[in-house]
């Protein structure tokens, strides 16, 4: 078989690699079949929700690009923050984007549906009061001078 070197140094398109390694999925890596559409962004999601729950990049504990791209490629997941750093929930969503077989990871829209995800979405959107049920629901075009309909109070450019 070929070296990850071979792969890395390839001269072909469809096996150059563009990338900041930590980031990358194992298939990316290995230059292998990413399998489902998407799949490669879900990993790198993973990798960045890592870091803005743990203030640290993923593979922070290794000291080269090398190191870092070996531990991907034989499929092993960034270290997971501490139960102090995420909930249950939080590790469960990460262990999901991690999961080695591309064709195991959930699309975007399976894990907008996560229930971490859901219970983050119920905290941060407001629900709705009774005043509110009451307003339409898009915005009202104002009208200007012309009588034509506009977004911008009369006078507004």
């Amino acid at each position: 078989g070929r070296t990850l070197a071979a792969d890395l140094h390839a001269t072909k398109p469809n096996k150059s690699m563009t990338g900041t390694p930590m980031y990358m999925s194992p298939e990316v890596i290995k230059g292998e079949n990413p399998g489902r559409a998407g799949a490669v962004d879900i990993w790198s999601l993973g990798c960045v929700v890592l870091e803005m729950a743990t203030g640290r990049r993923p593979w922070a504990n290794l000291d080269n690009e090398w190191a870092i791209m070996y531990n991907i490629a034989q499929g092993n997941p960034p270290q997971l923050p501490s139960g102090d750093q995420i909930s249950a929930q939080g590790l469960s969503f990460l262990s999901k984007c991690f999961a080695r077989d591309p064709k195991l990871r959930p699309t975007a829209v399976e894990l907008l549906q996560h229930e971490w995800i859901m219970t983050v979405r119920s905290q941060v959107v407001e629900p709705m009061t009774p005043s509110d049920a009451s307003s339409p629901a898009t915005p009202t075009p104002m009208t200007g001078t012309s009588g034509k309909g506009s977004w911008m109070p009369e006078g507004g450019n």
